[in-house]
């Protein structure tokens, strides 16, 4: 089956107003490929429509007796945890109610229990949301799996949301205090461009701290510390246990107590001089001190406290940590060569060193991760305009923007760049589409106003010099 051309033709039938024909194009399409999240939208897009023509927004209660069976069976297969099928059932029972919850609900468990779905389950949760914006059960589940793609924004949004709606669940405000460090440890390198626009989609780091032993939540410094003390003891009767060892690294370094992190890393490296990944938690532990020394320099710089050469040591500080971690994460792509999430990460610190042509490389593997395609996708676009290539950094602007539903924050950004991409190219029509929905959806985002004004005057130019003529 050639997907590419099924999808054109499910497009093209839809237009035409054949939405059934179009529904089992897709349907097809996403029995072998159920990753394929623009044609499950589109799919989503045809039964919306159909109904639509019919004046009604779905079949309501009769659902359930035209649905009977994929109902039961997308339940049955679930419990099976035959997530494939699963999907595809709740998808024909969709076709009969687009806007289900308890299907959406479904469809998302499904597809989170595949690996390269999880962008499909967090779609299904997020119209689930739409129509029930108090469902803490979906909140949570979407704070996991934003966590497991290390979209901390979104986790830490989600989590909040709950928090609103549900004050009672005190395990949700440690799990905002965890997301908190994380956003700080990933500020110190990971910034693009126009500063945090496009650093989402990566999984979860490999070597997040382990604190699958601690015994109780950690809400203070005096919880810390006595953490700290019940896995010393846990050490003292087993101090060959390497687990323990790292957890206890794992538990200063949460305390900001770096020199004892390293040195409980060092312990752990004897045990298991093999361990590789000891090596990947020193190396995190390093550009942390980097972000906690630029945090502290800028805290003084606040507060009109620090030193007069306090600039010059953040920009040293910064070409420091940068350069750590470029040469720390290049020797670990080198040995795990088909890990995307690094190679993503790699990408990152290259283009943030301006060696746009090994960003370029590592996006362009990267973009093999369903869970890293659009962020990617939008960095080769963004290495692409630094070079001059401003049509193909368009076609990199436009695939990453083929699966917004609505327009947010890293839409708006890739909005802009596709209109500065278009105006170098002198495609003046395409420019001023891009403009308008961004200006329709954000009028103050940067000079968009200014960009929209002066296309205008432009193309009036144009179109007065071709009267002349």
């Amino acid at each position: 089956m050639d997907i590419s051309k099924q999808y054109e033709k499910a497009c093209e039938a839809i237009e035409r107003g054949n939405e059934d024909y179009a529904i089992r194009l897709l349907q097809e399409i996403l029995t072998v490929r159920p990753d394929n999240l623009d044609s499950r939208k589109k799919l989503r897009d045809a039964v919306k429509q159909k109904y639509r023509k019919q004046g009604v927004k779905s079949a309501g209660a009769s659902a359930y007796i035209k649905g009977l069976v994929p109902f039961i069976k997308m339940h049955l297969l679930t419990l099976a945890k035959k997530h494939d099928q699963a999907m595809l059932e709740s998808e024909k029972f969709l076709e009969f109610d687009p806007n289900n919850v308890m299907a959406l609900r479904n469809l998302g468990k499904a597809a989170a229990g595949i690996p390269q779905c999880v962008p499909t389950a967090i779609w299904a949760y997020e119209s689930v949301l739409e129509q029930n914006p108090t469902d803490t059960k979906v909140m949570a589940m979407l704070g996991r799996l934003y966590e497991g793609i290390d979209d901390v924004e979104k986790a830490s949004e989600c989590y909040e949301r709950l928090v609103k709606v549900k004050p009672e669940a005190r395990e949700i405000e440690s799990k905002l205090r965890d997301l908190a460090a994380r956003k700080t440890i990933k500020k110190g390198w990971e910034s693009v461009g126009q500063k945090g626009d496009f650093k989402k989609v990566v999984k979860v780091a490999e070597q997040m701290d382990d604190r699958s032993g601690e015994e109780e939540v950690i809400r203070s410094k005096d919880d810390l510390q006595r953490n700290i003390e019940r896995v010393k003891g846990d050490i003292e009767s087993d101090p060959t246990n390497k687990k323990v060892v790292i957890q206890l690294g794992d538990l200063y370094r949460r305390g900001k107590r770096f020199d004892e992190a390293r040195a409980e890393y060092g312990k752990a490296k004897v045990i298991d001089v093999n361990d590789a990944a000891i090596d990947e938690r020193l190396g995190d532990l390093r550009i942390e001190e980097y972000a906690e020394q630029i945090g502290d320099i800028k805290e003084a710089q606040r507060k009109g406290t620090a030193d007069p050469s306090a600039a010059e040591r953040i920009k040293q500080l910064t070409a420091e940590r940068n350069d750590f971690a470029r040469v720390e994460y290049k020797a670990r792509v080198k040995v795990r060569p088909t890990d995307l999430p690094l190679r993503y990460k790699l990408g990152v610190l290259y283009y943030n060193a301006g060696e746009i042509d090994d960003a370029l490389g590592e996006f362009q593997q990267a973009v093999k991760s369903p869970l890293h395609k659009r962020s990617a996708t939008t960095y080769c676009g963004m290495c692409l305009f630094k070079k001059g290539m401003h049509d193909l950094a368009i076609q990199m602007f436009e695939d990453a923007l083929k699966d917004s539903v609505t327009i947010d924050r890293e839409d708006k950004q890739i909005l802009y760049n596709l209109g500065l991409a278009a105006e170098k190219l002198g495609d003046l029509k395409k420019a001023e589409s891009a403009y308008k929905k961004l200006f329709n959806a954000d009028i103050n985002f940067l000079d968009v106003k200014d960009k929209i004004e002066a296309l205008y005057k432009k193309r009036n130019a144009q179109l007065g010099s071709q009267a002349g003529s």
